[in-house]
């Protein structure tokens, strides 16, 4: 992986600039969806780099000739391992430094390269013995990594031997032949697609510039055309650096650098992009080197962490830990017994991680940490008829109290996963509450909650566009259009349809303006400068335990309109109270 850490390191200081030199490339992206669906249900993975002259024996001597550490690997040891772990996939290198394949790629040697390939297919065997344990498998593959050829090869692939300035050493120099290059790297590719493509899940494809701009080496839109046309479900990763050129899902990636330079598990982030990290030793590497150093985290704040991604992670694989075997078999101290740890407390509540979605009842923004959590997270399944709670910072006593789910779920029953020990749900106008019988998990006590229907009271959010200095009123936590809108926060719970004493709340819209009313006149009060966009819910005419009055103030300065539960207008010297809409569910 990792343009930044292949170079023993000398790239790292590079990586960390990438968030200050990244000038995108826009490229048309793809979506997950257009690959393999099952990334989604994907949460708990390993990443492995199996590397010749980087991964090393036990005793800690690298392994430099490709064919003595191709033959020096144990497949089905290996997919034992596997699932010892209970991961559900794996990434493993097809190829990383210097390129070499570790399978016998015929067009190697057509390109005048047999040096560069292991008679072993160790791939096919690598396949074929996790495949059968029911392990998903991604290949890790680099698609510019002529930096470290000979300039001989370099000359045949069209890398060229003029060196790049001194600042970008992992860039080809003024010589590149980029059709060449291109040329080459799709026969590549797509050989490896007709060897392994039918029995894969997808391709991560090195980033490998710390400046997001590969697209001046690597011709992305034909290479995704040579992998699709072998199988168009493959899924297409990448390490998210600001740009990806048209592939499927970013992926953040930290080698002991970042939020991970810190082992307090609490203060890592959540995200809706995949995460691999490195767990062993010094926390730096991808592959096997460490002889002595234990696992950087505890297996308890991993766990913790995967747990939290898979209530963040949108675009599936959720959390990868990365560590690579040795060479002859074993891993780095404490990695597997950590790995099993992880899976073992995983397997306990299984049903509410893996094959999971980020719930839309609770949902958990990007870049929340689990310091920043007043509970926990929650899941649900993917056809949403089950919400999973995951308890990481328990309540004094047996109760835990929630707000109303956001999305208008009412459930029916709920239990804990790991047994089925019933819990005792109550519940009242505004909030929900969950009873356990016994003690809290000092890891996550994951509540199974059935939904019976979604005919509760839903969210209604309120949104801020900087630009324009104006509010949006919705049941949309996204905001309808996130790149104008930034979310405030909820103001309450409003009803979807009418019920007793309940009236409608309408959005209006000014084009002149570019202001929203809320309103709960349909004719929206001045028809002549205001068009109705539609209902947003129901609020009660008159308060009724549990609710709070919802007002409309504006501001003529920037002709906005903002809707709050706040009868002084939350900031008196911009805005002016115009009156109550009614009663907003607290």
């Amino acid at each position: 992986m990792s343009g930044g850490a292949k170079l023993a390191g000398l790239l790292v200081p590079l990586v960390l600039l990438a968030a200050v030199l990244v000038a995108p490339f826009q490229t048309p992206r793809a979506h997950a969806d257009d690959g393999m669906t099952g990334i989604l249900d994907h949460k708990y993975g390993l990443f492995v780099h199996y590397v010749p002259r980087l991964t090393t024996d036990p005793a800690g001597v690298a392994i430099e000739d490709p064919n003595a550490l191709a033959n020096s690997f144990d497949a089905n040891g290996f997919a034992e391992d596997l699932v010892t772990a209970k991961v559900q996939y794996v990434i493993f290198s097809a190829w990383h430094s210097k390129m070499v394949t570790l399978y016998p790629s015929q067009k190697m040697a057509d390109w005048g390269m047999p040096h560069r390939r292991t008679d072993r297919d160790l791939i096919a065997e690598m396949i074929g013995a996790v495949k059968a344990k029911g392990i998903n498998v991604y290949l890790y593959t680099h698609p510019r990594d002529g930096m470290e050829f000979t300039d001989e090869d370099k000359l045949k692939t069209g890398w060229g031997t003029v060196a790049p300035p001194a600042d970008q050493k992992w860039n080809p120099g003024p010589d590149f032949d980029r059709p060449k290059w291109n040329a080459f790297i799709n026969d590549i590719y797509q050989e490896m697609m007709q060897r392994y493509g039918a029995r894969i899940d997808g391709l991560f494809m090195d980033e490998g510039s710390p400046q997001a701009d590969s697209h001046n080496v690597v011709d992305y839109p034909r290479l995704r055309d040579t992998i699709k046309a072998v199988n168009p479900r493959v899924v297409l990763i990448q390490n998210n650096y600001g740009n990806l050129y048209g592939l499927d899902i970013g992926m953040k990636e930290y080698f002991g650098q970042q939020e991970f330079a810190q082992t307090d598990g609490s203060l890592w982030p959540g995200y809706t992009q995949p995460v691999a990290a490195t767990m062993g030793g010094t926390g730096e590497s991808w592959w096997a080197k460490e002889t002595s150093h234990a696992v950087k985290y505890t297996p308890r704040a991993m766990f913790r962490y995967t747990v939290l991604q898979a209530a963040t992670n949108t675009d599936g694989g959720g959390m990868a830990w990365a560590a690579g075997p040795y060479a002859g078999g074993g891993w780095e101290p404490g990695v597997l017994p950590a790995l099993q740890q992880i899976g073992g407390w995983i397997d306990q509540i299984r049903e509410s991680v893996l094959g999971t979605r980020p719930s839309t009842s609770y949902p958990t923004k990007a870049g929340t940490r689990i310091t920043d959590l007043t509970w926990g997270v929650a899941t649900k399944s993917p056809d949403d008829r089950t919400e999973y709670l995951h308890v990481l910072k328990p309540p004094a006593g047996q109760t835990l109290t929630l707000p109303l789910p956001q999305d208008g779920k009412v459930f029916s029953a709920a239990s804990l996963v790991n047994d089925g020990t019933p819990v005792t749900l109550d519940k009242d106008l505004n909030q929900i509450r969950l009873t356990i019988p016994g003690t809290w998990d000092a890891g996550d006590t994951a509540i199974k909650l059935t939904v019976s229907d979604r005919s509760g009271p839903v969210a209604l959010f309120r949104c801020f566009s900087p630009s324009t200095n104006q509010h949006l009123t919705t049941t949309e936590s996204g905001c309808e259009d996130p790149s104008r809108y930034s979310l405030e926060g909820p103001l309450g719970h409003v009803y979807r349809d009418q019920v007793a004493g309940t009236v409608p709340l309408f959005r209006c819209f000014s084009p002149s303006t570019n202001d929203h009313l809320v309103t709960t006149e349909p004719s929206c009060e001045d028809p002549s400068r205001y068009s109705l966009e539609g209902p947003l819910g129901h609020v009660y005419r008159d308060q009724v335990a549990g609710t709070v009055p919802l007002f409309r103030c504006f501001s003529p300065s920037t002709n906005d309109h903002l809707v709050t539960t706040e009868p002084g207008c939350e900031d008196p010297t911009r805005y002016t109270l115009e009156g109550p809409l009614g009663h907003i569910i607290k």
